[in-house]
């Protein structure tokens, strides 16, 4: 039986629901400012707590039932390891009539926050938005892009160069959409912008991308192929600076939904090869480092499988995530979606699964995350179906596993903001404590992805030269101490 707990959200006098079930640590729902309220992304911090983006829409429904909104903004909760609200942030910029629809959330160096979605005006007009904040919602700067129309952001990562890569779509003159992707430097500036576009192919959307320990990137989704009339999944390599390495088409399966890489080279996908909403299957397929298919398992939850994500967990296991619907008689309604879990070792062996499918409410999922303890969570929308009330923020904690690398607990109470230059470094590399005050004597620590501490050395002045000659090629955490304050950052060896 499940347990209800109320509580008060700081923001508003608003009651959340609290639910428990074996394998699961919480999961809670979150009204808001407005009337509709939706998850959108979800960011571990260094201090082991999670921060949610959502939407926040007010608006009206006519005689009809029709919902027209008149203002969306944005919200942001930190939330504890225990399901528990530390703080809000309500970020609302301009007038009423704009929405401001925000679908992906990054950390900065300094604590705050990089935001990016849509911005539509009153008028219609529709462009892509980013905005930064510092750690306490105040706005630092905001940037629009125009990609033609119909644009909006799936995916941000925070590079290890100190950039930001952001991937989409937008709706094209051709009458179609395409892929692109964009990489942006701290102050917003666009550093590049490239379509997905290759020889005899290109991309429609953009589902999922991840950096690799050398600065190259993937990037997956559903396009046009080349090999033949069809549409399907493609898995792309970049390097930093956009220049296509090689594409992989998989003319067997819709689209390349998740992105999992490893270590040692291996590449895990969450894909689908059937997406047909009566027999959809949650479906995971694992390549070498440049994209050949070792092998594809298929994982059915029951019903209609989608919204697929993965995330490396442990040195040998994967964890996905996913949403599932179910219909009801006549298959033409949905009748309840709800949250899948599994986790896998590195051969495809499911090891533990689980649902969750409370009966009051039907739950769909946006992203998920991993803290520094190893803790995964997820967020999306939660509908109370049987009160019939408006969508609520959903956040749940699934599971953890323990810090995936022994650096990892180390840098937790450190806070970002070293600098290094050059990074990527090749041989010589200078590393700064922030600037503005004065330090005392310090511990400077460096490990590699694995947590093995390759250097250890005092520090007496304000900037410290290392060398990284000999280093094999990856990113490297350093870890710098100052009496009762730690600083934390990241080295790129090429």
């Amino acid at each position: 039986m499940k347990a209800y707990h109320l509580q008060i959200w700081i923001l508003l006098p608003l009651l959340f629901i609290s639910v428990k079930s074996i394998g699961q640590e919480w999961a809670n729902s979150w009204g808001g400012p407005y009337l509709k309220q939706s998850g959108q992304d979800i960011v571990a911090l260094p201090n082991g707590h999670f921060m949610a983006a959502g939407r926040a829409i007010e608006g009206s429904y006519d005689g009809f039932g029709f919902f027209t909104p008149s203002e969306a903004d944005i919200f942001l909760l930190e939330i504890n390891p225990q399901g528990d609200t530390v703080r809000s942030i309500f970020i609302r910029n301009r007038t009423l009539g704009t929405l401001e629809l925000v679908s992906v959330l990054e950390t900065t160096t300094d604590n705050g926050f990089i935001l990016a979605g849509q911005l539509r005006d009153d008028a219609g007009d529709q462009d892509l938005l980013a905005i930064r904040i510092d750690g306490d919602g105040n706005k630092i700067w905001e940037k629009t892009y125009d990609f033609e129309s119909r644009e909006d952001f799936d995916e941000i990562i925070r590079t290890a160069d100190g950039g930001f890569l952001l991937v989409g779509s937008y709706w094209g003159s051709m009458g179609n959409y395409t892929g692109f992707a964009m990489k942006i430097d701290e102050a917003g500036n666009q550093l590049w912008q490239i379509p997905l576009v290759w020889p005899g192919g290109q991309a429609n959307s953009v589902l999922a991308a991840e950096e690799l320990a050398n600065g190259d990137l993937l990037i997956g989704g559903r396009g046009a192929l080349s090999i033949g009339a069809t549409d399907g999944g493609y898995l792309l390599k970049t390097d930093k600076d956009g220049e296509f390495i090689w594409i992989k088409e998989y003319a067997g399966v819709s689209f390349v939904n998740a992105i999992a890489a490893t270590p040692g080279g291996a590449i895990f996908l969450g894909v689908f090869s059937d997406f047909n909403f009566i027999t959809s299957e949650y479906e995971i397929m694992k390549t070498d480092e440049e994209g050949n298919t070792i092998w594809t398992q298929q994982y059915p939850s029951g019903g209609f499988d989608l919204s697929l994500f993965l995330k490396r967990v442990a040195p040998d296991k994967i964890a996905f995530v996913g949403n599932s619907l179910t219909y009801s008689e006549n298959d033409l309604d949905v009748e309840d979606s709800y949250l899948y879990f599994g986790l896998l070792d590195t051969m495809g062996n499911l090891l533990s699964s689980l649902f969750y499918e409370p009966a009051e409410s039907s739950e769909g999922l946006d992203n998920i995350t991993l803290n520094s303890d190893g803790c995964l969570a997820a967020v999306g929308t939660s509908t109370d179906t049987a009160a019939g009330s408006e969508p609520r923020l959903f956040c749940t904690l699934l599971e953890c596993f323990g810090p995936l690398s022994t650096v990892k607990p180390a840098l937790a109470p450190a806070r970002p903001g070293l600098r290094m230059s050059p990074n990527p470094a090749e041989g010589p590399c200078f590393i700064e404590l922030p600037k503005g005050g004065q330090f005392p004597e310090g511990r400077l620590s460096i490990f590699d992805e694995t947590g093995r501490m390759i250097l250890s050395k005092t520090a007496r002045m304000q900037s410290v030269e290392i060398s990284t000659a000999g280093w094999p090629s990856g990113v490297y955490h350093v870890l710098w101490k100052t009496g009762k304050e730690a600083f934390s950052g990241q080295v790129l060896k090429r």
